[in-house]
């Protein structure tokens, strides 16, 4: 009998493993950030802490910048790149133009020379292919919200979580929680999910549930909110000049839903709130001209940070700056100062200062004298790990590379991906019944601010793979009144339909589109 039930226990395995072919191929999932943490997290939490060093836990809140691209051992960039871990003890590194191997290999190694695991982030936001050159990048955010339905933000994050995890990247800087109610906007624009705080709102909840699902850490981003702006923080200090009601009916909402959500992590915007911190902000460091006076950075702010974010919001998760080295603080500050600066308004992280010693060295300084308290280190300190152990890496801090061509650049991901392209187009209005278009003489005059025009071809190759004859015109941003002058001239011409196709990245046209648009709306 015993012979004839180990039989059986037998067969049904090998079953089981012809039968199943996942037995042997099922891809490695994390565990869901956000959750309770374990007693042994809760452990190696307390024991990580209490054997850091002061230098070793001020280390802990640097994020450094890289490319994750081949590198020689002997390199000067390779070089620099493991002194900051080995020497400074850097808690982090952000992944700008990367690939995926290299992304992989090189995080592995870095990972395994680490003292204490890495935070390894990267700007996600519109899937891996934002940073990672070699896999598919999404549709910004704007055209997810335009499908209408929550689940594709909420597949975007899960998605986008899964395929960075395997690449050994485990902190997305992702999503963009601003609302763009300026279509002049600069910099956010198309990334933020819309103009209407609401439903930015409700897509901001659905990413961040996926990605952290998936086991990700997850940011809403920039704090309290980078949509009504018409500067760039990367080339200047941009100016919110809105009431804390508005801010309340606007901006807060996405990020109150972010909250609510179990959000990770916030990142903060180089922005100035002077209706909320009217402290004056410092000079320029290299006066040009009469520049206006401005206040406080929301970055460097104590009001905004904890007083707003922390003990309002009730935000409990870390709160990183944007980088450091953009224009909005750097133009203002020296590393130093901003560094102790944001430090002292709540920041938990600081990233990509433009000078790392000085910023280790400048906090140190600040404890040292009583300026900042060791406490106030070790809090920021503990948030800290507390998301490494969230992450699992306090028992597993390198990826498999088996895993990674297995996962990353998924098909099943990219054909949601294509998806939410296809849903994302919108009918906005057809006065005329001219859609479906039947004519089969077209004229397309196409718009676009990308250097390279080729962006457009495939649209118009798909125009006429439909059978249409089509004369195609292309202009830029570079273009000239002459070549205004010659769509003019072929406008006066006939022509069965004329179809305006704009190639923007951003919602506000450039001077040259507005002005093509303007000829086109005479015909």
């Amino acid at each position: 009998m015993r012979s004839l039930h180990s039989f059986l226990v037998a067969f049904l395995l090998v079953c089981a493993l012809v039968f199943n072919p996942l037995a042997f191929t099922q891809k490695k999932t994390y565990a869901r950030v956000g959750r309770e943490l374990t007693k042994k997290e809760e452990k190696w939490v307390r024991q990580t802490l209490a054997a850091l060093t002061l230098d070793e836990k001020i280390g802990q809140m640097i994020t450094v910048g890289t490319n994750a691209v081949f590198m020689n051992r002997d390199s000067d960039e390779y070089r620099q790149l493991r002194r900051q871990i080995v020497s400074n003890k850097v808690g982090g590194l952000i992944l700008s133009r990367s690939q995926v191997w290299a992304a992989a290999i090189l995080t592995n190694r870095l990972q395994e020379m680490a003292k204490v695991p890495l935070l390894v982030a990267a700007d996600l936001e519109m899937g891996p292919g934002m940073r990672l050159d070699d896999t598919a990048w999404w549709a910004p955010n704007m055209a997810v919200a335009a499908t209408g339905d929550v689940k594709y933000a909420r597949l975007q994050g899960s998605y986008t979580a899964r395929e960075a995890r395997a690449a050994g990247i485990n902190w997305l800087y992702a999503p963009v929680a601003d609302v763009n109610n300026n279509p002049n906007n600069p910099v956010i624009n198309i990334r933020s999910f819309g103009e209407d705080p609401q439903t930015v709102g409700a897509f901001v909840r659905a990413f961040i549930e996926g990605a952290q699902a998936a086991g990700a850490l997850a940011t809403a981003k920039h704090f309290p909110g980078h949509g009504d702006t018409t500067t760039d923080s990367h080339v200047g200090l941009p100016v919110v000049d809105v009431s804390r009601e508005r801010l309340e009916k606007l901006e807060l909402v996405p990020f109150r839903a972010a909250i609510a959500s179990g959000v990770g992590s916030i990142m903060t915007a180089h922005i100035a709130l002077p209706q909320i911190e009217p402290e004056p902000a410092a000079p320029l460091r290299s006066p040009e001209g009469n520049a206006p006076p401005v206040t406080l950075p929301a970055t460097l702010s104590h009001k905004i940070l904890t007083g707003m974010l922390r003990d309002e919001l009730k935000f409990k998760g870390l709160v990183v700056t944007d980088a450091m080295e953009m224009a909005g603080v750097a133009a203002r500050y020296e590393a130093a100062t901003s560094a102790v600066q944001a430090v002292k308004a709540g920041a938990d992280v600081i990233l990509e200062s433009p000078d790392i010693e000085a910023a280790i060295r400048a906090i140190k300084e600040a404890v040292g004298r009583g300026e900042i308290t060791e406490s106030r280190i070790n809090a920021s300190v503990q948030r800290i790990l507390r998301a490494k152990a969230a992450l699992g890496l306090n028992e597993r801090r390198t990826v498999d590379l088996n895993e990674v061509d297995r996962v990353v650049s998924d098909p099943q991901f990219n054909a949601v991906a294509q998806e939410i392209a296809e849903r994302s187009i919108t009918l906005v209005r057809d006065e005329r019944n001219a859609l479906p278009i039947r004519n089969s003489q077209l004229l397309t005059i196409t718009f676009t601010d990308d250097e390279n025009r080729a962006i457009t071809q495939p649209f118009i190759a798909e125009l006429r793979r439909s059978g249409a004859k089509v004369d195609d015109m292309t202009l830029d941003s570079r273009s000239t009144d002459a070549e205004l002058e010659g769509v003019r001239a072929r406008l006066a011409q006939p022509a069965g339909a004329v179809i305006y196709c704009v190639f923007p990245r951003g919602v506000a046209l450039p001077a040259m589109g507005a002005r093509l648009s303007e000829e086109i709306s005479k015909v």
